[in-house]
């Protein structure tokens, strides 16, 4: 489930578990660009769940705030399978989106420094993090 937004426009500190659907009803297409980012997130999700089921996908960056006119997707990747090379090129040939409209981060699994990274803030603040479940 997400919860409200701050008053800054961005998540609560914490891991908020939800699915594809519910992340689309929160953050509906409302104009261009999200209807951009909605489908772009929705192909490259559906693309590596079929590559890999056991990845973590994590979403961030904009695209989870009050932004009306998000810039792109931040997605994180935890997996120890996979590079960030690797994913690019596979998502490259099997879903070619816009790529200025997804930011593609991979992780191995026992590193956390992208992680806290994203669940921080420019000013060193706490904030949430969406992991699609």
């Amino acid at each position: 489930m997400i919860p409200r937004l701050r008053s800054d426009g961005t998540l609560p500190p914490g891991v908020h578990q939800t699915t594809l659907a519910e992340l689309f009803a929160i953050y509906p297409s409302t104009n261009q660009q999200r209807q951009i980012l909605n489908d772009s997130l929705r192909r490259v999700v559906t693309e590596l769940r079929a590559l890999d089921s056991s990845m973590l996908i994590y979403v961030d960056g904009s695209f989870v705030t009050n932004k009306r006119e998000p810039n792109d997707v931040d997605i994180l990747i935890i997996t120890s399978q996979y590079d960030t090379l690797a994913l690019l090129k596979y998502l490259e040939l099997t879903c070619p989106v816009e790529m200025v409209s997804i930011g593609l981060y991979v992780e191995p699994s026992s590193h956390n420094v992208m992680l806290d990274f994203f669940t921080t803030t420019r000013l060193g603040q706490a904030k949430g993090i969406i992991l699609l479940t």
